[in-house]
């Protein structure tokens, strides 16, 4: 290839690369004008799976008992009986309203929450993953978008308090990466999908055939915005994002978790996009960009300049992303932020290598896939 060709597919492709980055991160750090909030607790039915007592912390079950005192319908959900959840909830909230059972639908998070979901009795449904932190106040914020024409609010969490480096880097993820991105492509009018804090009216919620209406596809928040868009409702992320204190977290359980979801989006109908990730992340353009700089003739020191200007603007614009959402970004997250850029290029060739996706022990990709051959498991 010529010299002036590759200087010029190399520095394009820094180029757009760099442009993305900060326009993802200028569409997404202001939050939308919130609505007037128009429910009260006692709105609410909270629906909330748990799996292991390290999904029962003290904060987290402190904050489920504060909404019910406050008036919200509050379910707790588990598969048996002798989950570890069970004991570590009464030892701190004694009468905690607990619900046991399991279906057998492909998806073991669905088969768990299947019984929340058509117990749940308020106007409005909030289905919150494990950990995260609500008050009255940020339910009620989180929902006021909620309208006869828009009928799913998707409240992203942000993960905060991570007490070591693998912690860390799996707040790199959430917050630096899948918020900023999600957040954007929804200022773009683009529907997306997430975990967090799901929230619908339960009309809603039965004209989507309740619980049915998650199952649809293999990854349930992408089911179930699809199902609410095919009402002729919109779909679109919360103006606030609850906290998710992340404490302490073992390597392998954050990069296993990264490549679940990696594998999950790429049998959804989105996966072109999660393909092109790595294309426009920082390593493979820095590298693209620093090859068309050499092609063109820059010397050594040019190149080192170069590097050290990419890398330093890549995290200016997520640290100014953050900002805007009153996240911190200190040298240990930016550290955090290198490492989940280098990993990128990898990380994608682990979610093509294989068809397993783990989720608490169970492959949720075998499971699928009978269920789409319609190998005796229902769930439609």
């Amino acid at each position: 290839m010529e010299p002036g060709l590759l200087s010029c597919i190399g520095l394009g492709w820094w180029g757009v690369a760099s442009a993305i980055q900060w326009a993802s991160a200028a569409l997404a750090r202001v939050p939308r004008p919130e609505g007037t909030v128009h429910h009260r607790p006692a709105d609410f039915s909270i629906v909330a799976p748990m799996n292991g007592a390290a999904d029962a912390s003290a904060d987290y079950v402190a904050a489920l008992q504060s909404l019910a005192r406050e008036g919200a319908e509050v379910l707790i959900c588990v598969s048996r009986a002798d989950d570890g959840a069970v004991a570590a909830t009464r030892a701190l909230w004694r009468d905690a309203p607990i619900l046991v059972g399991s279906d057998t639908t492909f998806n073991p998070k669905m088969n768990n929450v299947r019984k929340g979901l058509e117990a749940a009795g308020r106007p409005v449904v909030a289905l919150c993953d494990a950990g995260i932190l609500l008050d009255a106040g940020t339910l009620g914020r989180a929902a006021a978008p909620l309208s006869d024409t828009v009928g799913l609010v998707l409240a992203l969490k942000a993960g905060e308090a991570p007490a070591n480096f693998a912690a860390e880097l799996e707040r790199a993820y959430i917050d630096g990466h899948q918020a900023r991105f999600l957040l954007a492509a929804d200022r773009l009018g683009i529907a997306v999908a997430s975990g967090g804090v799901t929230l619908m009216t339960r009309e809603t919620l039965q004209r989507i055939g309740n619980w049915r209406g998650f199952n649809r596809w293999i990854a349930d928040d992408y089911s179930v915005t699809r199902s609410v868009r095919e009402l002729g409702l919109r779909t679109r992320l919360g103006g606030v994002m609850p906290r998710l204190p992340l404490g302490r977290r073992d390597w392998p359980a954050v990069w296993s978790r990264q490549v679940r979801w990696a594998r999950t989006r790429l049998r959804l109908p989105v996966w072109p996009l999660v393909l092109w990730e790595p294309a426009i992340g920082a390593a493979l353009s820095g590298v693209a960009g620093l090859a068309g700089l050499a092609a063109a003739g820059v010397g050594a020191q040019g190149l080192l300049a170069a590097l050290v200007l990419h890398v330093v603007a890549w995290l200016a614009a997520e640290a100014w992303f953050l900002a805007g959402h009153g996240l911190g970004f200190g040298p240990r997250a930016a550290a955090a932020a290198l490492v989940r850029e280098a990993l990128a290029p990898w990380l994608m060739v682990r979610a093509l290598s294989g068809r397993r996706i783990d989720w608490r022990g169970t492959d949720l990709g075998g499971q699928w896939r009978g269920h789409s051959r319609g190998d005796g498991v229902h769930g439609r």
